[in-house]
């Protein structure tokens, strides 16, 4: 009889240099992540993040997930129309201080296709100018 295990990738870097000094309010899409051909079930996302200036406790940063079904054209919204077609899969809380922290979302439910991850600044100041980054864990069940 086959037993069932997780079975977890490499960590990829979704979003690098586009966050960096990321002004408040505004959005960015990450990199492409082809989850077509991977067929991952969930991904954990950690966006490491800096402020120039501290933000005030427990402002957001918000996560939508962005997806092509067709492998070419994505759904509704983009970096400048947010929350419009994509998939809400969360708001990270900051803390109070300018230094590079590590906030994380975890099993979110990743779609068979291609997509993107649109974040949201919405923490009241800009993010620091280097250092910044969103990366994915992702996961599915093996046969063993």
């Amino acid at each position: 009889m086959a037993t069932i295990k997780g079975e977890v990738a490499s960590a990829s870097s979704l979003a690098t240099t586009e966050l960096n000094s990321l002004a408040n309010n505004a959005r960015v899409l990450s990199g492409e992540y082809d989850n077509g051909s991977n067929l991952y079930l969930w991904g954990d996302f950690e966006l490491a993040v800096g402020f120039g200036t501290a933000p005030t406790v427990d402002t957001v940063v918000s996560l939508y997930l962005v997806a092509t079904v067709d492998g070419t054209n994505y759904e509704a919204g983009d970096a400048t129309d947010a929350a419009r077609g994509q998939t809400f899969i969360g708001n990270l809380p900051v803390l109070g201080t300018t230094s590079l922290k590590r906030y994380t979302l975890k099993n979110i439910k990743l779609p068979l296709c291609k997509f993107k991850i649109l974040v949201w600044n919405r923490t009241g100041q800009a993010f620091a100018s280097s250092s910044n980054t969103l990366k994915m864990l992702p996961s599915r069940y093996q046969t063993v």
